[in-house]
């Protein structure tokens, strides 16, 4: 007899070093355990352009497949991804070339007219006497580097795909049987690809063929491991492969290697894109975890999450070199601190203050721009940003009137006005000689050292101050007067760099009526998008970003304010046109800081807004609050598996994704667990040209992905084509081995997988896969070629790596002259020997009823699991 197990009401887990608690949570969802090998499928192992599939001959006992209906059921993981369609499973007829095309496929392709974006799982069939394929797609993209359970079938009548037991797709476009009864033994079923070159790259860990079309409830059963429960049905079945003798059942294809065997890392046999080893992924309108729904709902529901945090800025204010004429003076400074704080003081965040005081006359006496950047200062048009007294009216492509510059003016030793043009090589230089004229009014040349004018870039780069310590505030001024402040986002790599922070313009700040623009810029910078976000900063009226009714998942990310058009008056807007159709908006949230209305109408934030702001200090910005705690674990404790005595518990890490206690920048910070190293690339270059401006430059491939909309243009990324120039026609072609780009990594090390965001390149129109070729870089010098990879600028292409060298650096070469890469991820094997020193986060289980060997809770290290008897 077995005593019945009641089950607790609820669980918390906090994350803790020597102190420190998280945030509450409550469990769900069940799952059990397997463990099993899996078939891994990896063209760059082989060598570039070949390709390894394994085909077998279908067994006597199954040849009433070709007259009863056969399904297909399969369970694999995509850790890889490909832009031409990969082909994972086939079965066809072999005997005929004219019906060879009878059959059936499961695969992924695009579903783009691009053929560049949207991968998607699909089930193609064509039976004997049917004219044309039916193929049909799984209903969203699939997830890369997840575990995903595929299940086809087809019954005469009905053909259906299943993803993860859901039932995807469905047709009734094809019926009969596939194969004519006189071609019952030309049957061949293929796995890992076709003979064309589409290629499934990825792990598989078991394949099962059933004489009949199995129900959706079966499916899952097995799905789920109940297959025991049912022995007589086992009968049915026509294969079933686990991959532990592969080599001698299956035969290859092209050239006579087998994929690789290893043991699958699959833990649960739920593990099925929804266990706590599945990413937690935003919407498509989002960026980060802080935008995934179950996230910010937890942010939002429990306070938790929203306890009072202490953050640090620093105000940058410049002086001549006597200490005279400050940028802002103490008492702009003071009021501006206390505004500030009177602002997010109610909403448990404070702002402490560090004044960076600067005295340099030359630094003082420049012009700063905000949002003009000085490599277009001269370049033959006019740029409205640019278009500044100091600029000289962008060097004169400005002035609406053609100027004219005596012969006997131009380098006569005077500065004259009307020959200081970028025409006239700004008097031929006389404007630019300090020994000549006032060189901080007059010299309008970019290239000068002593130019009058200098961007935010340059700024930041000649102060070079640690922005991981203190949100940074810069000043700078603005051609467009409406232009009050600018921001650099929380998932921008230059976030915690001395190229973050926000400039705000100084005529602005600490003054009655202007006090809420670094309110604000602050949101921005904390994760708040523009209220209007969803109506006035969308794309089309297709893009996922477009509000129609208040969402986490559309517009500003929040279900708390209303959609609303950009607009600056404190009433709700006049009903008129929008972008997207006729529409009244009622109820607007003109008073939220995030609009733009002026101070006399702004005056707080929504519990969304708040909920977001705390859940990006939490995940980006710990290192601004001093002797902050462990960031929380964002959600609850989740039920694996359950027995008749006992819970299984498993929880996900902090938010931060560490695992490991340690110090910002220590290779600890990089570590996950299971000792596996995962680094970003930190150095980087190239033999193209770069832009003076520094888009598409190597630099923007370091580092953690940060391109917002991915498949379009981004300077964000590193393209060849960044030195080309804006007036020029066409486009500098590669050499023949590509255009190259070199990332290097911090720490060389043996590598298990790269992973590489390419965000953008062109049609495919020459049929080159969009990456010529990668070369890893080894310590050795025995370099390593990967050969061509197609890829999407959806989903990261992930490359599975034997390599037994230490890897330092890679080289990509393409021939696109137009292909983005945002960034590079390279990973270690497990237990890497720099991780091994690093100490584990511990976690505080606590329940409600209390444990009664503990009432306070139980303190826990790795693995995140607890069995609760």
């Amino acid at each position: 007899m077995h005593q019945k197990f009641s089950p607790p009401r609820s669980w918390r887990v906090d994350a803790l070093n020597e102190v420190g608690l998280g945030a509450e949570a409550r469990a769900e969802t069940t799952s059990s355990l397997t463990l099993a090998p899996g078939l891994h499928f990896n063209r760059e192992l082989i060598g570039p352009g070949s390709r390894t599939e394994l085909r077998a001959r279908i067994p006597a006992r199954g040849d009433s497949v070709t007259n009863s209906p056969p399904v297909g059921n399969v369970n694999i993981t995509h850790d890889m991804t490909s832009l031409k369609d990969e082909k994972v499973e086939r079965l066809y007829d072999k005997c005929f070339y004219a019906s060879c095309d009878r059959g059936w496929l499961l695969g992924i392709k695009p579903l783009s007219d691009q053929g560049n974006r949207d991968p998607r799982f699909f089930f193609s069939l064509k039976t004997d006497r049917a004219h044309k394929v039916t193929t049909i797609t799984s209903n969203t993209p699939y997830s890369a580097n997840h575990w995903h359970h595929l299940a086809i079938t087809y019954n005469g009548l009905h053909m259906k795909l299943y993803v993860n037991g859901a039932q995807v797709a469905v047709s009734r476009d094809q019926s009969g049987e596939i194969f004519s009864p006189l071609t019952k033994k030309c049957k061949v079923l293929m796995i890992g690809g076709n003979a064309l070159n589409h290629n499934y790259r990825g792990t598989m860990e078991h394949l099962s063929l059933w004489r009949r079309a199995l129900t959706q409830r079966e499916i899952i059963q097995y799905m789920q491991g109940h297959a025991r429960e049912h022995p007589n049905e086992l009968s049915q079945l026509v294969i079933h492969e686990d991959f532990e003798n592969a080599s001698r059942k299956w035969l290859t294809v092209k050239d006579g290697t087998f994929p690789q065997v290893m043991l699958s890392d699959r833990t649960w046999i739920g593990d099925l894109g929804s266990s706590t080893h599945t990413a937690l992924l935003p919407p498509p309108c989002g960026q980060t975890i802080c935008d995934n729904v179950e996230v910010v709902t937890n942010y939002i529901r429990f306070w938790s999450f929203r306890k009072t945090k202490t953050v640090q800025y620093r105000l940058v204010n410049v002086y001549d070199d006597y200490g005279r004429w400050p940028t802002v003076t103490e008492h702009q400074i003071n009021l501006q601190h206390q505004h500030l704080n009177d602002a997010f003081r109610v909403y448990n965040i404070t702002w402490e203050r560090t004044v960076h005081n600067v005295y340099n006359s030359s630094l003082r006496n420049r012009l700063v721009l905000a949002n003009c950047d000085t490599s277009k200062v001269g370049d033959e048009e006019c740029d409205p940003e640019c278009n500044h007294t100091f600029t000289g009216f962008d060097a004169g492509y400005c002035k609406r009137q053609s100027a004219i510059c005596p012969k006997h003016k131009q380098g006569n030793g005077v500065c004259d006005p009307e020959c200081n043009l970028d025409s006239f090589y700004y008097d031929n230089g006389d404007c630019c000689n300090p020994n000549i004229t006032d060189v901080t009014k007059t010299c309008f040349n970019r290239t000068s050292p002593y130019k009058a004018f200098m961007d935010v870039k340059e700024l930041k780069d000649l102060l070079h101050l640690d922005g991981s310590t203190h949100l940074n505030v810069f000043f700078a001024n603005s051609s467009d007067e409406d232009l009050a402040g600018v921001a650099t986002w929380p998932w921008d790599k230059e976030a915690l760099t001395h190229l973050g922070g926000i400039v705000l313009n100084p005529s602005f700040y600490g003054t009655f009526g202007h006090t809420h623009t670094m309110i604000h810029e602050i949101g921005h910078s904390l994760g708040l998008y523009h209220v209007f976000r969803g109506i006035s900063e969308v794309e089309s009226c297709n893009d996922a970003c477009l509000e129609t009714e208040p969402s986490l998942e559309t517009g500003d990310l929040c279900a708390d304010t209303n959609p609303t058009p950009k607009y600056k008056y404190c009433r709700d807007p006049e009903p008129g046109n929008d972008t997207c159709g006729q529409r009244s908006f009622k109820h607007t949230p003109y008073r939220n800081y995030m609009s733009y209305a002026d101070d006399a109408c702004t005056d707080s934030f929504t519990l969304n807004q708040v909920a977001r702001m705390h859940c990006y200090l939490d995940l980006i910005y710990q290192s601004w609050r001093p002797g902050s705690k462990p960031a929380p674990v964002p959600l609850p404790p989740r039920l694996m598996e359950q027995g008749q005595a006992s819970l299984t518990l498993e929880w996900f890490p902090a938010i931060t994704g560490h695992y490991f206690d340690r110090e910002v920048g220590s290779v600890c910070d990089i570590c996950t667990e299971g000792g596996v190293l995962m680094q970003y690339a930190t150095n980087s270059s190239s033999p193209r040209p770069c832009a003076p401006s520094g888009h598409w430059s190597p630099r923007e491939a370091e580092g953690p992905p940060d391109v917002e909309q991915v498949c379009e243009p981004s300077v964000r990324t590193w393209s060849p084509n960044a030195g080309l120039d804006s007036g020029s026609v066409g486009s500098a072609s590669c050499p023949l081995q590509g255009c190259m780009l070199q990332l290097d990594f911090s720490y060389p090390l043996m590598p298990d997988s790269l992973t590489v965001w390419v965000t953008f390149f062109s049609p495919e129109e020459n049929g080159l896969a969009a990456i010529h070729n990668i070369l890893l870089l080894t310590m050795s010098g025995n370099n390593v070629s990967l050969g061509p990879q197609s890829v999407f600028c959806d989903t990261p292409l992930t490359l599975k790596l034997e390599v037994d060298e230490e890897v330092y650096g890679v080289q990509f070469f393409t021939m696109d002259q137009h292909l983005e890469i945002d960034a590079t991820l390279m990973a270690s094997k497990p237990g890497n020997m720099l991780c091994q020193a690093c100490q584990p986060l511990r976690y505080r289980l606590t329940r409600d009823p209390p444990f009664s060997h503990a009432p306070h809770g139980v303190v826990l290290m790795e693995p995140r699991r607890y069995i609760d008897r």
